[in-house]
């Protein structure tokens, strides 16, 4: 631990060195200029602001109107908009003001307890959108095995025990974490080829079971998905409709998120097999593509989900133009809403 923290202040001197005004010639690749701090800093605050209030706001309306919306599905998405909460109130601050003063402010501890905590919630996100990828793929094909509400808890609580299991082994010796490029945020040292931790050995690990197996499932599951629903042409009914939307919306959600981490675990990869080093300016991007993944779930789920703005109007008391109607169709339109949300 203490030969990590003194490499750490190594580092931090170094980058002391690349923001002074003359930049010595061999470190120039290094160099980040002041106006890829400034632009992280606007996207960061941007994403935390948006993640911060969007994701509130769906978990808010979800559990506030559960007599509609608390489904197994929607009990695994509150768990992931919760972490996504979290990244935004807890995580994105420490890094918009590192980017604000040029270079990771927080010191050694925090940086190791900051990579820790973004990995872990980085983790159980994959985690949720496999679960929820596994419960659409029940539904659709083995609808006599569909989960239950007690069920999506358990698993959604599991998600937590999984995502420590990848992220607590750095903390105890076997693998590091470090600063980014750029010095903006830590994270797992993907760079960082030391035969003490093992750092091979546990990012191949993290990418075997944080990666590899979560997409091979996901994939799975959406591809038995598709063949089911060949098989019966065309879910009938309210309730088929109302399900194949839900399963469309789960499987953007899904992709939304890979696009957002591709670039970032492809980086990760080229640095740890095969000795990439982008500059740090250009590592920056990837790793603030992948901190907006915290945006896009409430964006989707908004937006495909019918009964959404149907809570939120009734949470917020906001009247339809419907309320103007006489009562007698009032009347009617109630009890075919009601009809609808039932079937």
């Amino acid at each position: 631990m203490l030969r990590r923290e003194n490499a750490f202040r190594g580092r931090k001197r170094k980058k002391g060195r690349r923001n002074s005004t003359a930049v010595p010639d061999d470190i120039h690749e290094d160099y980040v200029h002041p106006t890829v701090y400034i632009g992280a800093a606007v996207a960061l605050g941007f994403i935390g602001f948006f993640g911060f209030t969007m994701n509130l706001m769906v978990a808010a309306v979800i559990v506030k109107d559960a007599q509609n919306l608390w489904t197994p599905v929607n009990v695994v998405l509150v768990n992931l908009v919760v972490g996504d909460f979290l990244v935004a109130a807890l995580g994105n601050p420490v890094a918009m003001v590192s980017a604000i003063t040029g270079g990771w402010y927080w010191g050694y501890k925090v940086c190791l307890w900051y990579a820790w905590f973004m990995s872990t919630l980085g983790f159980a996100s994959i985690g949720n959108l496999t679960v929820m990828a596994v419960e659409r793929w029940l539904l659709v094909a083995r609808p006599m095995r569909a989960l239950s509400i007690r069920t999506a808890m358990i698993l959604a609580f599991f998600v937590w025990i999984y995502a420590l299991c990848l992220s607590l082994p750095p903390l105890v010796g076997w693998g590091s974490y470090g600063p980014e490029a750029g010095n903006v945020s830590c994270s797992v040292s993907w760079e960082v080829h030391d035969p003490v931790t093992k750092s091979e050995s546990y990012i191949g690990f993290l990418f075997t079971f944080g990666l590899v197996i979560p997409v091979i499932v996901i994939s799975s599951s959406y591809l038995a998905i598709i063949l089911t629903l060949r098989k019966v042409k065309k879910r009938t009914g309210a309730r088929g409709r109302r399900e194949t939307k839900i399963t469309k919306m789960v499987a953007l959600m899904i992709t939304a998120f890979l696009i957002a981490w591709s670039p970032y675990a492809a980086l990760a990869l080229a640095a740890q097999y095969f000795d990439a080093k982008p500059s740090a300016s250009m590592a920056v991007l990837p790793a603030l593509l992948a901190k907006s993944s915290i945006c896009y779930n409430p964006i989707i789920y908004a937006g495909l989900n019918s009964q959404f703005p149907r809570s939120l109007k009734k949470i917020f008391d906001i009247r339809s133009p419907r309320s103007m109607l006489p009562d007698s169709q009032n009347t009617a339109l109630t009890v075919l809403n009601r009809q609808e949300q039932r079937n």
